[in-house]
């Protein structure tokens, strides 16, 4: 375990004998201020030789098992990665602390699109060659040397976050065993008729040449008339117009007028619809219409899926490149005519052959217009179905492709979550899971790509004839289909498919080939932690990926592949954007570690757009984000690995949309030296601790001793029943109220009389407390901040018994998660209560002096007038803690006569009074009317702020995060508004 690495390097430490208990003064803090770069440096190496995150095969604890979402093997870490990753490991190692044998297994994706993509661009740019120019072996054997150069980049990266995952069983998705593992997988649905091949609609990239699944596709909405670059045009396309022509009704004087933003996809029409009940169109049942460039008819059809509000009630019917109408058609038994081919040249267009697309269009609109068939050109709002990879527009092209059929996987998936053995959390996803599990459109699987799976089946041909046979090998291929073909298996040719699987097919029987399926009877991997106990992903892949794990899973192994699902959302910028290179305000996680000056930042944004990563566009507004963010700090500032996973914990994962702020990363780098310090206080503390003859007991501790473990008791059980929920939110929020605000502010501060007056019981009382609390609410915070925690715990002042807990400091294990039912015999509402009384009066006494400009050399009087006598019987007897907090000289219930002091009321029973030293009169009288112009502009900002909030327009347009964010910022100007007209 963890403790006993940490246990051995507390090599310095030095004991005295009280007749109390023995006192263990430890190995010294090495610097006076926390400095992330010593804290971190070395330990994620030493925890890896000591093996403390494997998971044991022969340990008999009760398992927890996950996978890692395995990240692209071109990839760099983003925040969204390390989001994803620091949930899952912050509950791993809640999870070890608590006793369980965690397997938490690494790996990375092949990515075949994106793979390719840059290795075709590297060996372009460095060897001015193409893969169509080598091969695909040698390009194949390219690729492998790239990932060989390049692919740890990012397993690197994690290691830097200190992520606790087992190295030991990192896999890679095109590993011979995990290849293994796909060819099964394809072979057992081809033999259950689940697999199959036919010509079906696909998105279509002409730049990739490829299919690309729908994940890849962005669906981007051009609002106004926009001219976009695309990769193979020189000048710009025009995009962002509807266009509105006629087709002349056949033996009539009639016309139908359609509407289009894809003109030239009317050389493929194949019908025109319109709704049943349209009136306007009734009276074109069963008429034809003639089509201007092929000189043939095509009819009206009527169907229901028309919008008769739309343009002008009639929809042209394209099915060879419109999945909608490409349903349509199936109903209505319309021809499919391609009349754009992969090459994104238009082909079956008569006088329209061998244009490129967007060339075809000029053409095509100056052609209507002579004819006398264009009606107008006018702006319209539509949206662009693009290719995240390549930039280009994706076409909606019929190709013979392999797919999934899904219709009886969907139904095994989508009974899991309703009988509750797959738990989806948050459950607001459930709807969407429905979605998923109801759309019986078969999955097209294959990619005409080099870099991949290659498909496991073969064309077996005699003669015309042929079949297609799924098959480990061309031998076993020719076997299976002379069985077919009547003949011998000599006389049969055959030819490999040169597709490659989508990567989401590795991807979806990951969890199991990763744990040594389909050789499951040997695998103690597989038979020790599959199914998994938790799958954690971002709630924008639970269509694309876990659905399909599910349903594999399910089919495959006949087991849920695990039994709960954890969602999180979308990373966004500070302002609620989510971050893409398109706007400029992408953060890399490791600038935030290490800190980077503008320079850098700028330097390193530049370097990104000669190698082709981001636009010129793009970098214009990477360089416009970080002026504007950044300038202030001169860059991005050291936060530390500690700071980063604590932030990015610090709002609620479950949430659409995650906001990070830079500049509350800093200030959780600020808390992570405010812990450093109180060790050092400590340490200073324990050093005046005397020898006395006396016991101390759990009697000796004082009111503030006791109220610090009451809170801490509540602190305990708040972040072991929030981290029970995943809301780590709530755990962080809790830990760093308690250890920032309560046990750093208050109660160190309480302690400095005690230990320094001439009752040694008193401090020995403190240093058992602080040392309790402190070891307590670090081992709770351990989870969140691994460096800074393995660093101080072992260095926190101990004592060999502790009056606190009835166990041996020396042999218990540093990081033990607490819990709650160890802590519960200190909680004491009714002491917490009075306490909260005595600290806001020492607050009210701080914003008095604050708010009249009182400075800390001053010590004037305080005047406590109140009904409540266990108030004025709490600041009586802890008067020197009280007016070391207030930094005041004394304390009074009575205000003297010739003394001049400014008040608060406090509650209605209770009004606070502070002397007011040197010119009183003139001193109120400015502060007071500065304080009632403060009031007066604060009442019109939360007026202005609560109109905002409550428009139809904000609630219907600004994203959920910032909406949570805008009502915590306008909650927080209320609270200032009522302090300060407490002061008035």
């Amino acid at each position: 375990m963890i403790s006993k690495y940490y246990l051995g390097s507390c090599s310095y430490q030095r004991r005295f004998i009280s007749s109390t208990t023995k006192v263990i003064l430890k190995e010294n803090l090495p610097s006076t201020a926390y400095k992330p770069e010593v804290v971190e440096k070395d330990k994620y190496n030493k925890w890896a030789k000591e093996k403390l995150f494997q998971g044991k095969l022969n340990d008999e604890k009760p398992v927890f098992s996950m996978v890692l979402p395995p990240p692209n093997v071109t990839g760099k870490l983003h925040l969204g990665h390390a989001l994803s990753s620091t949930i899952q490991d912050v509950i791993a190692r809640r999870q070890r602390s608590l006793g369980y044998n965690v397997m938490w297994l690494p790996g990375t994706d092949h990515a075949g699109i994106a793979t390719q993509r840059v290795v075709e661009k590297y060996l372009q740019s460095n060897q001015k060659i193409d893969r169509h120019t080598i091969g695909r072996e040698k390009f194949t054997h390219e690729v492998w040397k790239w990932k060989e150069k390049h692919g740890n980049a990012i397993c690197d990266q994690l290691r830097m976050l200190g992520y606790s995952l087992d190295w030991s069983r990192e896999v890679f998705t095109m590993d011979e065993n995990l290849s293994h593992a796909v060819t099964t997988a394809f072979l057992n649905l081809f033999q259950k008729g689940l697999i199959y091949r036919k010509k079906g609609l696909v998105n279509w990239c002409t730049t990739l040449k490829s299919t690309v699944s729908d994940i890849e596709v962005d669906n981007v909405a051009v609002t106004e008339v926009t001219d976009l670059k695309l990769p193979t045009y020189d000048k710009p396309v025009k995009f962002g117009q509807i266009y509105n022509f006629a087709y002349k009704v056949h033996d009539s004087d009639l016309e139908l007028v359609v509407s289009t933003t894809i003109p030239e996809s009317m050389l493929g029409d194949s019908a025109v619809a319109v709704h049943p009940e349209d009136n306007r169109y009734k009276h074109l049942k069963g008429k034809k219409l003639v089509h201007p460039f092929r000189e043939t008819l095509i009819p009206v059809i009527f169907d229901d899926f028309v919008d008769m509000n739309f343009g002008t009630g009639a929809v042209k019917i394209t099915p060879a490149h419109s999945k909608l109408d490409y349903d349509v058609a199936k109903r209505h038994n319309l021809p499919l005519l391609q009349v754009i081919n992969e090459d994104g040249v238009m082909e079956n267009s008569g006088k329209f052959n061998s244009m490129r697309k967007y060339d075809c269009r000029e053409v095509l609109i100056k052609e209507l217009n002579d004819l006398g068939l264009l009606r107008a050109i006018n702006p319209h709002q539509m949206t662009l179905p693009i290719c995240s990879r390549t930039g280009d527009v994706i076409e909606y092209l019929p190709k013979e492709q392999w797919f999934l059929s899904c219709t009886l996987l969907n139904e095994r998936a989508a009974q899991a979550v309703e009988d509750g053995h797959l738990k989806i959390d948050p459950e607001k996803y459930k709807a969407q899971w429905e979605h998923w599990t109801g759309d019986c459109r078969d999955w097209c699987i294959s990619r005409q790509l080099w870099w991949g799976h290659q498909i496991p089946a073969y064309k077996c041909s005699v003669g015309k004839e042929f079949v297609w046979i799924a098959a480990t090998n061309e031998t076993t291929a020719k076997v299976e289909a002379s069985k077919f073909l009547r003949t011998l298996p000599d006389d049969i040719t055959v030819k490999r498919d040169s597709d490659v699987l989508d990567t989401w097919f590795s991807s979806g029987i990951y969890p199991f080939a990763a744990l040594g399926w389909p050789e499951h009877e040997k695998s103690q991997d597989y038979k020790k932690f599959y199914p998994l106990n938790l799958m954690v992903t971002g709630n924008d892949i639970l269509g694309f990926w876990v659905h399909r794990m599910v349903m594999l899973g399910l089919e495959l192994t006949d087991q849920l592949p695990f039994n709960n699902v954890l969602l999180h959302g979308v990373i966004c910028d500070s302002k609620g954007a989510k971050m893409s290179k398109s706007r400029g305000n992408v953060i890399d996680p490791i600038d935030v570690i290490n800190g980077i000056s503008m320079e850098k930042l700028k330097d390193k944004a530049v370097q990104m757009h000669k190698d082709g990563v981001i636009t010129k566009e793009e970098l214009k507004r990477a360089i416009s984000y970080h002026k504007s963010n950044f300038y202030n700090t001169k860059g991005i500032p050291e936060c530390g690995v500690d700071a980063l996973r604590f932030t990015l914990l610090s709002q609620d994962v479950k949430s659409n949309y995650i906001t990070f702020d830079i500049h509350q990363c800093f200030a959780n780098k600020l808390f992570c030296n405010k812990i450093w310090q109180s060790i050092k206080y400590m340490q200073i503390s324990f050093a005046k601790l005397k020898q006395i003859e006396e016991e101390v007991t759990r009697d000796d501790l004082t009111y503030f001793d006791k109220w610090i473990l009451s809170r801490l008791s509540e602190m305990v059980e708040k972040v072991n029943s929030s981290m029970d929920t995943n809301e780590f939110h709530i755990a962080t929020k809790a830990l760093r109220s308690f250890i920032y605000n309560e046990f750093c502010d208050v109660y160190l501060e309480a302690t400095k009389p005690g230990f320094d007056n001439g009752n040694p019981k008193i401090g020995y009382g403190h240093a058992h407390t602080l040392s309790a609390v402190l070891n307590c609410s670090l081992r709770s915070l351990s989870p969140f901040m691994i460096y800074l925690t393995h660093e101080i715990i072992p260095k926190i002042p101990a004592f060999e018994t502790n009056i606190i807990h009835n166990y041996n400091d020396l042999e218990k294990d540093y990081f033990d998660f607490p819990q709650t039912e160890d802590y519960k015999s200190w909680k004491n509402e009714e002491l917490e209560k009075q306490v909260e009384k005595l600290l806001d009066t020492i607050s009210t006494v701080r914003e008095l002096r604050g708010f009249y400009g009182i400075s800390n050399k001053e010590r004037p009087g305080i005047v406590v007038r109140s009904e409540n006598n266990k108030l004025i019987e709490d600041i009586t007897h802890n008067l020197k803690i009280v007016l070391n907090l207030t930094k005041c000289s004394d304390v009074k219930f009575d205000k003297d006569i010739d003394k001049k002091y400014i008040s608060s009321i406090l509650d209605t029973k209770t009004e606070v009074f502070v002397e007011i030293p040197g010119n009183a009169d003139s001193l109120i009288e400015a502060a007071k009317s500065k304080l009632e112009k403060r009031i007066k502009k604060m009442k019109e900002n939360v007026e202005k702020y609560e109109e905002q909030l409550s428009s139809y327009h904000y609630i219907t347009s600004v994203p959920e995060c910032a909406q949570l964010r805008d009502f915590e910022k306008l909650k927080s100007q209320k609270q200032e508004l009522k302090r300060l007209e407490r002061l008035i």
